[in-house]
């Protein structure tokens, strides 16, 4: 679908609308993003916090009925924290669209935020902590995060503490609402089958104007020295989180990232899957991926292997990337990352929600629209050389910070046991 179908209004009353018009559909998917997430929070937790209140009860819902609002028309509502974003998502048909806005402004421009609601959600969050900590992948994922980014918001697990839970208050919340869900702070993204005028006259009746302080983005972090640590925990298998800075949305060199990040361990034909799974038969789960946030980025590489197993998996990896260093990758490897990178873009344009979420993040990272073929051109026109040139920069092995979570086979992982 051409760039034509992409529309872009901005109401009096601050809120961006932005639609794709697909015709032939009859469903719509809606998006309502949050131009901050969890990074640019007050408090830890507390973006995310307020995201669970928003479906504890209105002005003219309770909970019962907040709930049932999408699904009692066969739709469905739901929501998620970013550290960049929160977004509030629903998918429903597309004569329901009046009533999909209608339910989205209800929560986030009307909620009532009674305080035992508070306390309950408070309880709840906390069990949704402890979850989190139940999970291996999830806790070494927010250890490397800590180790990355140091005493940097970045560095904060998105849900918070259950200490910093505990310290939320009514006052709170509603001067943190107050101040990140005003109507200049708010992107309304949807496609499917619509119209755009029809859209943007209901953002216009429901969404109301801002007022107060509009929030203000934290500074990018401070580099951290990389390091090894290995927290020991009683679990079956050892988690090894590695992470190194890359670049941010915006920089020119993002596309080789992406082809880069793809060949080294986005898939069951990268370099890590057939190196540590495929020959060695060390990790049943080995990949990487790259995030790249508004003013930094982050290289990953993520693997479970028997504990016995670490030291021989990490030094697997290390030599891994010393390979890619010291000679790049081939030009066959190149074009069947590029290939696979192009065929998944294009995929996701059968989606109403994924061409929903791509108007979404173009906007908010570059402000304009970035066709999925032009994505697709700028990651082609990428060369082995200039992959190849970014291997030997970015894949250092002293570059990567490592985190480990699990058993001690003898005794703790440390900068020995990653620096060969």
């Amino acid at each position: 679908m051409a760039s034509s179908d992409i529309q872009q209004s901005v109401l009096t009353n601050g809120v961006t609308v932005l639609s794709q018009a697909m015709p032939d559909r009859v469903t719509v998917s809606l998006g309502l993003w949050v131009r901050t997430g969890s990074r640019d929070e007050s408090v830890p937790g507390l973006a995310h916090f307020i995201e669970h209140m928003m479906f504890k009860g209105t002005e003219t819902r309770d909970a019962r009925a907040i709930a049932s609002s999408l699904e009692s028309l066969g739709g469905h509502l739901d929501a998620f924290t970013t550290r960049e974003q929160v977004v509030y998502t629903a998918r429903a048909l597309s004569e329901h669209l009046p009533q999909v806005v209608e339910v989205l402004s209800d929560l986030t421009g009307r909620s009532r935020f009674d305080a035992p609601e508070i306390a309950r959600e408070q309880q709840v969050v906390k069990e949704e902590i402890l979850s989190y900590e139940d999970n291996p992948e999830e806790r070494v994922g927010d250890q490397l995060s800590e180790q990355l980014w140091g005493d940097h918001p970045l560095g904060r697990p998105i849900l918070g503490t259950a200490e910093s839970v505990d310290s939320f208050t009514r006052d709170m919340v509603r001067a943190e609402v107050a101040r990140r869900y005003r109507g200049d702070q708010l992107v309304l993204s949807a496609a499917g089958g619509l119209d755009h005028a029809e859209l943007t006259a209901l953002a216009e009746r429901w969404f109301t104007p801002p007022s107060g302080d509009a929030p203000q983005p934290d500074a990018a972090p401070q580099d951290v020295a990389q390091h090894v640590r290995h927290t020991v925990d009683d679990i079956q298998q050892m988690h090894l989180s590695l992470g190194a800075r890359a670049v941010p949305y915006l920089d020119p060199n993002r596309p080789a990232y992406i082809v880069l990040e793809t060949l080294l361990g986005g898939g069951m034909s990268s370099r890590l899957f057939q190196t540590i799974r495929e020959q060695a038969g060390l990790a049943y789960n080995v990949f990487s991926s790259l995030d790249t946030l508004r003013d930094v980025g982050m290289l990953t590489i993520h693997m479970g292997v028997s504990p016995d197993k670490s030291r021989e998996a990490l030094r697997l990896l290390r030599e891994e990337l010393e390979r890619l260093v010291e000679h790049g990758p081939s030009e066959a490897e190149v074009a069947s990352a590029q290939m696979q990178l192009k065929g998944s873009v294009t995929l996701a344009q059968e989606s109403v929600s994924s061409r929903m979420y791509h108007l979404a993040r173009q906007h908010l990272y570059t402000g304009s629209y970035i066709a999925p073929e032009r994505q697709v051109e700028r990651i082609l026109a990428v060369t082995r050389d200039q992959v190849a040139a970014l291997a030997a920069q970015v894949l250092q092995p002293a570059r990567f910070t490592v985190a480990a979570l699990g058993p001690a086979d003898g005794a703790p992982l440390g900068a020995a046991d990653w620096a060969g």
